[in-house]
């Protein structure tokens, strides 16, 4: 057991390292390369959020329940084996009939509403679509063996470092807009590859396709309906969270569509990098959660939603406030700040709505491992219909542009958020927030008032140094004095104890 304790332990400081490398390059490519050709961006993104959709319907739920119904066939090498093989078998015919379905969908259409650019890519999705799909149940594979930090630097940090790579060889006129689209696309091709055989290695996978030994009747019904629920609960996520990438360069009308893309690709990524210690903390709380709610322990649960809450709103309010209070000045001082600046705008919406998103704390983690996980599709439903219609409303009918897709994104992420708090607290009588949260609001929010209005010196980092280094020092001693988050006291009391 204690063996098992450190396998997991190691892996997860593997994956929390790797995460926070792959964000370090992304922030640095996306201040310092990709503005240097935001359509070529726009491109790639629409690419890879299209692949991204594609995949759910390749994999059709499939890898889910790999993960679920392992436990049942884990001490028979030869049901392994099988288990595996046809899955993988199922994926690649999935992967064929859905190719099919959508070329022809997308020829059609084309023909149809030459003006409709939904389809301009789709044969590198394809491609880029089946190469995820595959890495997902080969991943899947080797986290059942607690292996995931080769899988993460094969879907995260490699993909960070090869279209940085790419990008700046088409910016040095080595290669055209093609040739670098081929490229992404083989280079997911490789990586594919390479994860199989990793999984292979890890599962020690002799493939066996004598799928009658392990698909009788009844398991096939179970597991059908199991990929089946997985498949729409995935669909409608990415549905959700991807579709912007999708939407943006069809309802901006005229040449400048991908430019608009890029442009809002680098606001995404940007306020992404927010929410790194929030993904962190809930892959350590979900088999604390899981454990509150087999128990019922409900007092628990409420105590370390509301802790999470805190924590998470804490960070997330220093950094949108250092951002708020700096990022103009911060891009007026780099290369590429022509090019940064129409994205301030997306970048702020953005990183509010995610902040926001923290602070609700594990909202979607205590649906998801309750009795109640069927309401998270109802939710998702909602969201999704939510975020398109107010992507058409607010970029095709109000022409608020890449802006319009950011403020859609922030009302349809505020009320599915919204709905989610109402619905737990209507079953468990539990919220997140305390009194705590509106002193740091208070705190946060005064603070940003009265230096974003103090005079500027002719010194641009200056100004920031003053700016962001205050608000810092003001929140920090604010919230140490009021002890609103014990565990930073304690740790600074540990620190100093040490000395």
């Amino acid at each position: 057991m204690e063996k098992h304790q450190k396998e997991v332990s190691s892996q997860t400081l593997k994956f929390s390292i790797i995460n926070y490398v792959g964000a370090a390059i992304g922030i640095v490519s996306t201040l310092f390369i990709y503005p240097n050709d935001k359509e070529f961006l726009g491109i790639i993104r629409y690419i890879f959020d299209g692949a991204q959709i594609l995949m759910a319907f390749f994999v059709f739920g499939t890898s889910q329940s790999l993960v679920n119904y392992f436990p049942r066939f884990k001490e028979s090498a030869e049901k392994r084996n099988i288990f595996f093989s046809t899955t993988l078998l199922i994926v690649i015919m999935n992967s064929a009939l859905f190719s099919v379905i959508f070329l022809l969908l997308a020829s059609s259409l084309s023909s149809l509403l030459p003006d409709f650019h939904a389809f301009d890519y789709i044969q590198y999705s394809v491609i880029v679509g089946f190469a995820f799909a595959i890495m997902d149940v080969c991943k899947r594979q080797a986290s059942n063996y607690k292996k995931i930090a080769i899988p993460t630097v094969l879907e995260r940090f490699s993909i960070k470092l090869f279209f940085p790579a790419i990008f700046l060889l088409y910016l040095g006129n080595i290669i055209t807009v093609e040739t670098g689209k081929i490229i992404y696309v083989l280079c997911f091709v490789v990586i594919m590859i390479i994860a199989l055989w990793y999984a292979k290695k890890v599962a020690n996978i002799r493939f066996n396709f004598s799928a009658k030994k392990v698909f009788n009747r009844s398991f096939r019904s179970e597991y059908t309906k199991y990929s089946l629920f997985a498949f729409f609960s995935i669909l409608g996520s990415l549905l959700a969270f991807k579709i912007d990438g999708i939407m943006v360069p069809n309802l901006i009308e005229g040449a400048n569509a991908m430019t608009a893309n890029g442009t809002y690709s680098i606001g995404v990524v940007l306020a992404a990098t927010l929410a790194i210690p929030a993904i962190g903390l809930y892959t350590i709380y979900s088999p604390i959660i899981t454990e509150y709610i087999a128990k019922d322990d409900i007092a628990s649960l409420g105590k370390k939603y509301q802790e999470v809450s805190k924590l998470l709103f804490a960070i997330g309010g220093f950094l949108l406030g250092c951002i708020f209070l700096g990022v103009d000045d911060l891009f007026s001082i780099l290369p590429t700040r022509e090019n940064l600046i129409d994205t301030i705008p997306v970048i702020l919406i953005l990183s509010f709505n995610v902040v926001i998103d923290m602070t609700t704390s594990f909202n979607s983690h205590i649906l998801l491992y309750s009795k109640y996980y069927r309401f998270n599709m109802v939710a998702i439903a909602i969201l999704v219909v939510l975020n398109i219609s107010l992507n058409i409303y607010f970029i095709k009918y109000l022409n608020m542009g890449i802006e319009g897709a950011a403020y859609a994104t922030l009302i349809s992420m505020t009320l599915y958020n919204t709905i989610k708090l109402i619905f737990i607290y209507s079953k468990y009588k539990i919220q997140p927030f305390t009194q705590d949260h509106i002193w740091m609001f208070i705190s946060f929010g005064g603070t940003v008032s009265l230096l974003y209005f103090i005079p500027t010196t002719t010194y641009t980092i200056l100004d920031i140094i003053i700016k962001v280094g205050t608000f810092m020092l003001v929140n920090g001693i604010v919230i140490y004095k009021l002890r609103m988050i014990p565990a930073i006291n304690d740790w600074i009391s540990a620190k100093i104890g040490k000395k």
